[in-house]
Order: structure tokens, then C-alpha cells, then sequence
């Protein structure tokens, strides 16, 4: 089985990183969406990539210094505000693959899986940060987390091994079948992101790989039926 993963919940079809988004996705069928976290100035995770809502909301105050409550009052595409990880994960039943961009996201997230252990299974959290994924596997039993790469060393497999995880996330230009292959071979699954053409997808779906997270999820749903 291949993940089709909706990359900020579809970021080409939906406004990105909001509530709409995430359920629209989930009625398309993915097996998983995929999400970015910044801490709130009182601590909440809050979902969203930029590290200000200067891109998505036209307003340039940080995460940093605004409360969730301010947030949610935020339009960033869907009327709705800027959603909390919590509320996410309660508005639907998919699994979340959460990018830890902060320390603070850290100890964030081990705190909201330390009070909510039903949601152990379904947040995957990846980083480039890959002490930060060891650090949350090691602490929380059957957590499953995945590093993320911008390019490929020599020793591949011993970057996820080190990190103590299964997933290698890799940009999709990275990506072809001998290295898939060559992975497999070592225990370990494949996902890319953002491969948003169709030709960019088949040549993924031709590679081998474990999932897909695209922005045009639809299309990666169609390739993978077809």
C-alpha cells in the first residue's frame, strides 16, 4: 500500500493549513494528511507554516506573539482562523503528519500526547531537526516519526537508523527506484513531498515509493486508481 498524504491539507485545491482544507481532503479519500506547527504565544500548537500570518493573512504579527484565541480570529482562506493541532486531530479521523519546525513544537507535542495517549497512533511527527523526532520516539512508546531531507548522504539509511525512526521523507527530486530499492533492502519506507504534476507523480508511483505527499492529492488518488 501506497499513503496518498495531502500535503497542508491540499495546499492547490484548499486554502492551506485550515479545518476546510483537512475535511475536504479526508472526502477525497487520502490515507493521511500532512501539517506544520508553530507554538502560540500561550503555548497552544497552533497548524500553520509560516512563522507569521504575513503570507497566509495578510498581517504581519508573529505566532509568537499572538494567543490561539487571537488566532482563531485570523481569517487565513477559510473564514475560520488559524486551527489548533488539537482541534485537528478532533475534527477528523485521519492520521496527521505533524513537521516539528521549533524545540518549542517539541515539548508541545510530547505534552498534548502525554494528555491525549488515543492520539499516539495518529500523528507522525517528521523534522529536519532529527535529534528533536529521536527525542519524541524514544520518550513516547509506538510513537512512529519520520526525518526529513533536503539531500541524500552517502549513508542514507544510517540518518533514519541514528534518528531511530522507519520513514525517510525526501524532496521528490531526490527520489529514484534504486534508491527506494535500496532502502527497502534496509527496513525502511520512502515518502516524497510535493510532487504536483501529474508526471511528477507517476514517475513516484513508478519509483516505488511509500507515499505521496502532494499538494494536488486528487491527482496522486487518480494516478494510484488508474
Amino acid at each position: 500500500m501506497m499513503w496518498v498524504i495531502a500535503h497542508r491539507g491540499g495546499g492547490d485545491l484548499f486554502p492551506e493549513n485550515t479545518l476546510t482544507a483537512f475535511h475536504q481532503a479526508e472526502s477525497l479519500g487520502v490515507d493521511m494528511v500532512e501539517c506544520d506547527v508553530h507554538v502560540s504565544r500561550d503555548g497552544q500548537l497552533m497548524v500553520i507554516h509560516d512563522p507569521s500570518l504575513e503570507r497566509t493573512a495578510g498581517n504581519p504579527l508573529k505566532v509568537s506573539d499572538l494567543t490561539a484565541e487571537e488566532m482563531r480570529s485570523i481569517d487565513v482562506g477559510d473564514g475560520r482562523g488559524v486551527p489548533t493541532l488539537a482541534e485537528l486531530l478532533e475534527s477528523i479521523a485521519l492520521p496527521a503528519v505533524v513537521e516539528l519546525k521549533t524545540e518549542a513544537v517539541v515539548r508541545g507535542l510530547a505534552a498534548l500526547l502525554d494528555q491525549n495517549p488515543q492520539w499516539v497512533g495518529r500523528v507522525v511527527p517528521i523534522s529536519f531537526y532529527h535529534q528533536a523526532v529521536k527525542t519524541l520516539v524514544d520518550r513516547i512508546p509506538g510513537l512512529q516519526g519520520g526525518v526529513l531531507m533536503a539531500g541524500v548522504p552517502v549513508n542514507l539509511a544510517e540518518v533514519a537508523k541514528a534518528a531511530h525512526v522507519q520513514i525517510l521523507s525526501l524532496h521528490f527530486e531526490l527520489v529514484s527506484k534504486p534508491l527506494v530499492d535500496a532502502m527497502h533492502q534496509e527496513g525502511l519506507l520512502v515518502t516524497v513531498w510535493t510532487p504536483n504534476t501529474r508526471d511528477d507523480i507517476q514517475a513516484m508511483l513508478d519509483a516505488g515509493v511509500d507515499g505521496i505527499a502532494s499538494d494536488r492529492p486528487d491527482w496522486v488518488l487518480q494516478a494510484v486508481r488508474s
